[in-house]
Formats: structure tokens, C-alpha cells, sequence
């Protein structure tokens, strides 16, 4: 069952560790190879993929960063990125935009995710301009440079150079190009399953050269009635991989499925009903039960977990805990050793995914008990292939261990497990392999703001209300008045605030059209509002005072400019907004970020809290597991209190055959 709380400001640490005494704690620990692309940074990944192709020019680099996201494995390596259909969805929003999270939780998806993947990589990597295109049946990303812009698909594998010369020298045709041309993609053509040589860079759409369908994709291009310009950006950026480890603590991170049929299992909720997300394609052999693995080779997932063993001083009716992950979670598990002499005495866990706004009862134990106990957030819905708990899908929650009568609980474990992309790892080969550990001193704490509970969060709520249906919807103003959705931000533990994230996906809806969940695509909505309002506006301002005054951060401008020249009038107008703001006044313990609409819609709201801690923080040790011809083996580095910098190094007899299993990152006591 779900019991309410009060509704308070929006609390950065959502919530105090109960009993627990103060002690140092590590900020983001990261452990990278020599070499190894960053993907906890979009800029640092550009840059580390322009080094691994030694790209110098606007061409080059563009390429580079298209060849690195290409799915089939066999065209490069490390095989980052692989086609799977119906496992990167996340509710409320639905299908997975955020780049991070794609990066680092997945590394899979349909042409809807890596089009946008593919420009926010691009415009990270220094390139003025990127957009994304909806074809209808295919989702596309172009990059602007030498006045122009260029088409690559990393998802169908292909890109279309034109003009004479070199081939690595050739103009890149853009979607526009081919719009009003087909034949730049026909013309490569010499027979129904055989390209012209020399016409095409490879990969150049295998799959569609196999199958006959060259027609078909340039079909795409050709019908432009419903080809669709997402006239902004099209990719959220609210979410990053920092985390805390705390002294007790400790991530592993696994270079495969632990155990096998272990995976994030998304489910679909209608406004009444949950489903399973991935659906079963006999003709291409694709089965939930066998989780999302690549359908063209071994490429798969990989799981994870995290332990905490909170150290209790003392002891009252209940113990609360903040239970943060960088990735998806699977599900949780709680585990403690409990006294209960008397049938009068109980346990319960209940979790919390709104900051300890409402709470969900999950296990409960009733005396007499001694001895451990393993309890379990509630399950939401099971189903053929899994269950939906009531964490599962998130990115961090509150546990609560409540107790009533006479009992004691102690040796509290409490473990998340989760979801990666295990080539975000430092893999281990035969040799000497550089490592180099990195660490911070800031605490972002991300918000779960909801745009269908606004009340939960918002500190003020004017002329605005949630419009939804089948489990979809938006915010919108009510009548002719502006709308405003004012947030309070706070750190709960007492620290000043250095900086906050802002942002959110706004929607220009006079066209009738509006984001579909379910596919990434389009879906037809009223109008709103009628065609002789007044026109849309929105922006978003902040202050350190309720009652400001209020600075901007972003406004509105519905009047599109053109990069190069070209008008485009079939465009949808949703713009993903994302603002960051630091150096906050000395002593800011609260700012209020107000978001104001007339004529427009927001349904999503991101916001994230940054403090910059400056005390001393624990020691961390970081284990590698291998299996070297077929031995377990290990290494493990432990890293000084308050480093932040720490290079290393493994050496690997030359000749082994080498397995990778896991990578631990431990704060110690």
C-alpha cells in the first residue's frame, strides 16, 4: 500500500540516514583504462573517440564518432553499441532519449535512440549544430559543419557521399539533399543486392543491400509529407553519473549478467495497467526470457550491484536511508539480523521513489523471530518473464526500516542491483594495462520530479494543472492565464548549495501533435490552444528569495533560424531545455526555479542539486577480478583518503587467455 507525507520543499538529500554518524564519503569514483573512451562525460567520450581514429578535420571527426556507434560488431571495435528493440524504456517517459543514461545503462536501442545519441555526441564534440529527423518508420541525426549539413545513421550503417574525388573527400548529403534526390542513395546501386565500387564508405546499409530494400530506404527520404524536423534539441540532459560512496559502501560492477537471466525488465503502464515492454519477433528470433542481448553476436548487458552496510549508533523506531544509483535498477534486496521476542513485535520495510513523499510497504516480519531476515520492496506486477517492483526502473529511493514492540535489528545490508553497459569497463588484456582512478568533491543529487503529482514537489502551483490520458500527458495553463510551477531546492543535511541543474522538455502543440512514449515517435493530440491564441511563451527564471526577484534562464523563441539557409515548414516543436548554474552566493542554502507557460506545454521537469564538499573523504580500494586460463585472479589498489588522482597498472603474462569479470569500488571504514 502507499501512505502520503506531507508536502514540503524539495529536499536535496531527500532524506536523513537515520542513527548513522557523520563520516566522510567519496564523490564519483571512476576507474578508466589508458586509451579508453570516457563515457561518464559526453565531451570527454567525443574527444577520447577523435584520438582513438587520429580525427583532425570537421569530416573525420564526424565519421569517427558515426563508425564508434555503428551496431553491427564486425565494423569496429569496441562494439559499443548494439540493435536490440523494446529494452531501453523507463516509465514515466518511456522510451530512453537521455544520453547518459543510453551511454552507460544500455548501449543498446532502435535508430529513435542513437539519432539523438548521435547529436548529442556531436555537438559535445565541438561541432556547431546537430538536429535530429523523423522519417516516418526511421529516426535520423545530422551534424552541421563547412557550412553544411550531414546525414550519418549509425543505426542502419550508412552515410552518402556525393560529388567527385576521394572518397573520404566527398560532401556528406543531408537528409534535405536526399529529400529532393533519391538517387544520391539509388544511384550507388549497380544491381539489386550490388553496390557500384568505389561509390560508398563501408558499412554502407548492409541489411538493406541484403534484403533488396534500398528502395524502400530511400522511400523514406523521398515521401517527405511526413518527414519531420525536431526543430530543437531532441535530447533530454538531466541525468549524470555521479554518486556517492559512503564508508561501508561498495559498487561492483560485473563484465556480464549475474546470473544470466538476470536484467532490467521495463514494463508499460496505460494509466490502469502494467505490461511488459519487449515484445517477442519470432522471424528475427528475438525472446524476452533471453534478455537483451545483440542479435548479431555474444555482445550482451552486464548487472551490478550496491552494498551498503550502514554502521548504527543508535536505535529508535525507524531507520531511513537514501539508497542513490547512476544506472537502472533492477531491484533491491534487505537484508538484517532481527530480534523479535514476542508475537507483539514487528518488522517492516517500505520504500519510497518521491523523496519520502509517499511510501510503499514492501516486507514485514512478525515475532517471534531471531536470526536473519531478507526482505523485499512490494512487487508492482509479475508476469511471463519477470516481476516490476516498486524501484525497479528508477534511479535511486528510500528504504525505510520500521519496527514496533520490543525488537532489535542490526547488520543491515541493504543491496541494489542494476543494470550497465559492461563496455563502459576497463577490460583487462594480455600485457600492461594503464589504469588511472578519478574522483570528485561535488554531491549532484537529481530530483524525481513527476509531472503527474506536481502537488508532491512544487513549493507553488498558479493556473497550471496535469492534462493525461492512457497513461500519457502533459502540464499545461489553465484559461488565459500564464501557468507557474515554482520548485524550493534545499540541501537537507545543512551544507550551502554551489549550484543546481534545471531543465525540462516543453511542447508547442497548435500542430496537434505530441511525443508518443511508446515508440519515440508521434501521437495525435487536441490542438492547444485554439489556432486565434494568443502566441506560446514560455521561460524559466530563478531566485535565492520565494518571492524574487527572478532571473531567466531560458525563454521561448517559437521564430526558427536556418544554419544553412534551407527553410524547413514541416518541423515539430518540443525543445529539450537543460540550464546550469554555479557560483552561487556565498551562504545559499535555498534557491526557487519557477518555470512559466502560456500556450505551451512541459512534460518533464529535471532538476538536480550541486553541493561542492570541501571536507576530507574516506579511503577507497579498487578491486579487478579476471580469470586468467581459466584462474580466478585478482588485483586490488587502495587509493589514500581524499585523492582525487591515482594512475596504476596491471600486468598480464602475454600469451593467457583472459576473461573479465568484475570491477569493485569500496569505501572503507
Amino acid at each position: 500500500m502507499q501512505t502520503k507525507a506531507s508536502r514540503a520543499p524539495i529536499i536535496a538529500a531527500l532524506c536523513l540516514l537515520a542513527g548513522l554518524c557523520c563520516r566522510a564519503q567519496v564523490y564519483s569514483p571512476v576507474v578508466l583504462k589508458a586509451g579508453q573512451p570516457d563515457a561518464t562525460s559526453l565531451t570527454a567520450l567525443a574527444q577520447g573517440i577523435y584520438e582513438q581514429a587520429h580525427a583532425n578535420t570537421p569530416r573525420e571527426k564526424a565519421e569517427a564518432i558515426w563508425r564508434f556507434f555503428l551496431t553491427d560488431g564486425r565494423f569496429v571495435k569496441p562494439g559499443f553499441w548494439y540493435h536490440i528493440a523494446g529494452w531501453a524504456y523507463e516509465e514515466p517517459m518511456g522510451e530512453v532519449l537521455d544520453p547518459i543514461k543510453l551511454l552507460n545503462s544500455y548501449g543498446f536501442g532502435l535508430c529513435y535512440h542513437i539519432a539523438p545519441l548521435l547529436a548529442a555526441v556531436y555537438d559535445a564534440g565541438g561541432f556547431e549544430d546537430s538536429r535530429v529527423w523523423f522519417l516516418t518508420g526511421h529516426t535520423v541525426a545530422e551534424v552541421y559543419y563547412d557550412d553544411g549539413y550531414h546525414y550519418f545513421d549509425s543505426d542502419m550503417m550508412g552515410y552518402n557521399p556525393v560529388g567527385s574525388g576521394p572518397l573520404k573527400q566527398r560532401r556528406v548529403a543531408s537528409v534535405h539533399d536526399i529529400e529532393r534526390n533519391g538517387n544520391i542513395i539509388l544511384g550507388k546501386m549497380k544491381g539489386p543486392k550490388e553496390v557500384k565500387p568505389g561509390s560508398v564508405d563501408y558499412p554502407w546499409y548492409p541489411a538493406d543491400v541484403r534484403a533488396q530494400a534500398i528502395n524502400g530506404l530511400a522511400g523514406l527520404f523521398t515521401t517527405t509529407n511526413d518527414n519531420r524536423l525536431y526543430a530543437f534539441k531532441r535530447y533530454p540532459q538531466g541525468h549524470t553519473m555521479d554518486f556517492v560512496l559512503r564508508p561501508g559502501e561498495r559498487m561492483i560492477r560485473y563484465f556480464h549478467p549475474e546470473p544470466r537471466r538476470l536484467y532490467y525488465l521495463p514494463y508499460q503502464f496505460d494509466g490502469t495497467t502494467w505490461r511488459e515492454f519487449p515484445q517477442e519477433i519470432a522471424q528475427y528470433h528475438i525472446r524476452t526470457n533471453d534478455g537483451p542481448h545483440s542479435q548479431k553476436d555474444s555482445r550482451t548487458w552486464a548487472t551490478g550491484r550496491i552494498e551498503y552496510r550502514p554502521r548504527l549508533q543508535t536505535q529508535g523506531s525507524s531507520a531511513e536511508f537514501d539508497m542513490p544509483c547512476p544506472y537502472v535498477i533492477i531491484d533491491a534486496q534487505f537484508t538484517m539480523s532481527a530480534d523479535l521476542p514476542s508475537r507483539d513485535d514487528n518488522l517492516s520495510i517500505a520504500t519510497s521513489i518521491d523523496g519520502g513523499r509517499t511510501w510503499t510497504d514492501g516486507s514485514r516480519l512478525q515475532g517471534p523471530f531471531h536470526g536473519k531476515w531478507t526482505a523485499l520492496p512490494a512487487t508492482v506486477v509479475k508476469s511471463e518473464h519477470g516481476a516490476h517492483t516498486a524501484v525497479s526502473g528508477k534511479y535511486g529511493y528510500q528504504v525505510r526500516i520500521a519496527k514496533s514492540g520490543g525488537g532489535q535489528f542490526h547488520n543491515v545490508m541493504l543491496g541494489t542491483r542494476f543494470e550497465l553497459n559492461p563496455r563502459t569497463l576497463p577490460e583487462l588484456t594480455p600485457g600492461r594495462n594503464e589504469l588511472r582512478y578519478r574522483a570528485t568533491g561535488q554531491d549532484r543529487t537529481e530530483i524525481p520530479v513527476r509531472a503527474d503529482n506536481l502537488d508532491r514537489f512544487a513549493s507553488k502551483i498558479e493556473h497550471a494543472h496535469y492534462s493525461g490520458a492512457n497513461g500519457q500527458g502533459y502540464v499545461i495553463n489553465q484559461h488565459s492565464e500564464p501557468g507557474e510551477i515554482t520548485f524550493a531546492l534545499a540541501a537537507a543535511d545543512g551544507h550551502e548549495l554551489t549550484g543546481f541543474d534545471v531543465g525540462g522538455r516543453f511542447l508547442d502543440l497548435r500542430d496537434g501533435l505530441a511525443p508518443d512514449k511508446l515508440t519515440a515517435e508521434v501521437r495525435n493530440v487536441t490542438p492547444w490552444p485554439s489556432r486565434n491564441a494568443p502566441a506560446p511563451a514560455a521561460w524559466i527564471a530563478w531566485s535565492t528569495k520565494p518571492d524574487g526577484p527572478y532571473r531567466e534562464l531560458w525563454t521561448y523563441n517559437p521564430k526558427l533560424s536556418w544554419k544553412d539557409g534551407q527553410v524547413i515548414d514541416r518541423t515539430l516543436q518540443w525543445p529539450e531545455v537543460d540550464k546550469h548554474v554555479d557560483g552561487l552566493p556565498t551562504g545559499t542554502k535555498k534557491v526557487y526555479i519557477r518555470y512559466t507557460i502560456s500556450g505551451m506545454a512541459i512534460d518533464n521537469f529535471r532538476l538536480a542539486t550541486i553541493n561542492s564538499r570541501s571536507q576530507s573523504s574516506s579511503p577507497v580500494r579498487v578491486t579487478q577480478l579476471w580469470k586468467q586460463n581459466g584462474v580466478l585472479k585478482s588485483h586490488a589498489e587502495q587509493i589514500g583518503a581524499g585523492v582525487k588522482e591515482h594512475p596504476f597498472s596491471i600486468a598480464i603474462p602475454k600469451g593467457m587467455n583472459v576473461e573479465n569479470q568484475a570491477m569493485i569500488v569500496e569505501c572503507l571504514e
